[in-house]
């Protein structure tokens, strides 16, 4: 069977753009400049955008305080997830149960599902008390996810010296616009230098001791900074005990130090109760180390997938990227669901009745 037209002129682009992506990768000069793929400077932690900086130290880290691209994009975030939650709240208020646009009935039809489906089951009654804060985070990670797919995400921003010798690339400047050319300090062809037009290529001598230019992006996703999980971690935290507190009042802490455990009388019954007692303390310090498993899992997952996605546009710069980027936004939401779960299966532990407590946690 003859290919349609269609097939051949996508084979047609598909192979000119591995073509030019082979090509990118070892280097073509585009009015006088060489440019290549490269693998961006890492930083773990967020970055403060050049220009947003304060005269204020922070005394923990000895760094300035100031706008972290993390934070900028968290801000952003929020107002997108404001701006649906009016919207879809109003037509869902404007018509009683019946929401009267598409975003209303999405957003309806995606919380009812979550709930019946996931939180009802393992919490029952409790899950309207605990839809708000976990639909809250899924909804926040899902949109931090969404933001990796966005032309120009992690790559967009302010030019800035490199902190440390022998890193950093050479910049080409036309008018009020920089790109980094991929090519390091030490490489001959970063002394090239462009005539045409207003731009040229920094000249400078191939010495290790040369700073080149780094780019630190306006947006970067926030789950790939340590700092917003930890965060995360903690509101969940202290959700799940507040919860715990709630259902069984004081009791709650007598399945973590139970010294009645303690006074039993007795060889076996006393070493029982010693055991008892350890364990319980055992599961004090679980409940602690939530705080990591949580922000831990979250951060190492959402960072690994931004250098992946580095390394393969430095690698194949066309097509491939994309295929792992679409991949990210998937592991997204999967850690995003992931969050979910957890806060609504460790808030249902915290609410179990303890020595007669919280019996209503059952009903």
């Amino acid at each position: 069977m003859a290919p349609k037209p269609r097939q051949v002129i996508w084979l047609v682009v598909i192979l000119a753009a591995c073509w030019f992506g082979t090509m990118l990768s070892s280097g073509i000069e585009l009015g006088g400049v060489k440019i290549k793929t490269f693998i961006p400077v890492i930083s773990v932690p967020g970055e403060i955008i050049p220009g947003f900086e304060t005269s204020i130290i922070d005394p923990l880290s000895g760094k300035p305080f100031g706008l972290y691209n993390t934070l900028f994009t968290t801000i952003i975030i929020d107002i997108v997830i404001v701006v649906i939650a009016l919207i879809g709240g109003r037509a869902i208020q404007a018509n009683g149960a019946n929401a009267t646009n598409f975003l209303g009935r999405a957003w309806e039809s995606f919380i009812e599902y979550l709930t019946k489906n996931y939180m009802v089951p393992t919490l029952g009654a409790r899950a309207r008390q605990v839809v708000p804060i976990a639909v809250t985070s899924f909804v926040f990670i899902l949109i931090a996810g969404f933001f990796e797919l966005l032309p120009g995400h992690e790559a967009v921003g302010v030019l800035e010296e490199s902190h440390k010798a022998g890193q950093g690339y050479c910049h080409y400047t036309s008018g009020n616009v920089s790109f980094i050319t991929g090519y390091k300090m030490t490489d001959p062809e970063c002394a090239l230098t462009h005539t045409a037009g207003s731009g040229k290529v920094a000249d400078v001598a191939n010495s290790e001791a040369m700073t080149g230019a780094v780019v630190v992006p306006f947006l970067r996703r926030p789950t790939s900074d340590l700092s917003t999980t930890i965060a995360l971690a903690l509101i969940a935290f202290l959700f799940i005990e507040i919860q715990g507190i709630r259902a069984n009042g004081l009791h709650y802490f007598g399945k973590f130090l139970d010294f009645g455990n303690l006074r039993k009388g007795g060889m076996m019954k006393g070493f029982i109760g010693y055991i008892s007692f350890v364990v319980g303390f055992l599961e004090l310090l679980s409940e602690f180390i939530r705080i990591l498993s949580f922000a831990f899992r979250l951060f190492g997952n959402m960072f690994a997938g931004t250098i992946l996605v580095f390394v393969m546009s430095f690698l194949i710069p066309m097509f491939l990227p994309t295929v792992f980027v679409a991949l990210e936004f998937g592991v997204a939401v999967i850690q995003a669901f992931v969050f979910l779960m957890l806060i609504t299966v460790f808030t249902s532990l915290a609410v179990e009745s303890h020595h007669g407590g919280g019996e209503e946690a059952h009903h």
